[in-house]
């Protein structure tokens, strides 16, 4: 990708929410267990939850001086901007859409059980990887509203479509890994389905 296919964007209220689950333990140990004649009375489980948050941003045209630029300002746009702000550059949205990577974060919880129920559950808070959460609130795992599914091998995930400002709040029911992005792109990628 050359330097002017980049765009000034501007982000939606709408997001996209998926989380995925795993049993894998921390550096791939075993959780303790505690065993009696063969049979396991107590032990441990250990799930992670990875968390993806998309956002739907909107490009943006930049003006410099009432003329449409096709590249990002340069060094003369910015200097000029810097001695008049507020004047020289300028940005209109184009209506076309796209979207963003905008949060990763992962959780952990550990689940001790003790003849076959279980006793109690500890969970961390979301350890933030990359961005911030535009809807922390809405966590998918442990709310019974939100199914997981899982196809063949691949960890089990949940998805969910949210706008922060109307809190409108949509589970998806069956979702397709590769379909989750082209369908939420689809879905809202246009100022009509946005209003609405």
């Amino acid at each position: 990708m050359a330097l002017d296919d980049i765009q000034k964007v501007s982000p939606t209220a709408q997001h996209l929410i998926v989380e995925y689950t795993s049993t894998e333990s921390v550096a791939n140990m075993a959780g303790p267990s505690l065993k009696t004649r063969g049979i396991t009375v107590a032990k441990t489980l250990h799930v992670q939850i990875m968390r993806y948050v998309y956002t739907l941003v909107e490009a943006e045209d930049v003006y410099f001086e009432g003329r449409r630029l096709d590249h990002m300002p340069g060094i003369r746009e910015f200097v000029t901007e810097w001695l008049k702000p507020g004047e020289q550059i300028t940005s209109r949205p184009n209506g076309n859409y796209s979207v963003l990577h905008a949060y990763t974060g992962k959780k952990n919880v550990v689940v001790a059980i003790a003849m076959q129920k279980k006793l109690v559950d500890f969970a961390t808070p979301f350890v933030d990887l990359v961005g911030d959460d535009p809807a922390p609130d809405k966590v998918l795992y442990g709310n019974p509203m939100v199914p997981f599914v899982q196809r063949g091998d691949l960890p089990p995930l949940a998805a969910a479509y949210y706008n922060t400002r109307t809190r409108r709040f949509e589970v998806i029911e069956s979702p397709e890994r590769a379909r989750l992005l082209p369908e939420f792109l689809r879905r809202f990628g246009n100022r009509e389905a946005l209003v609405g």
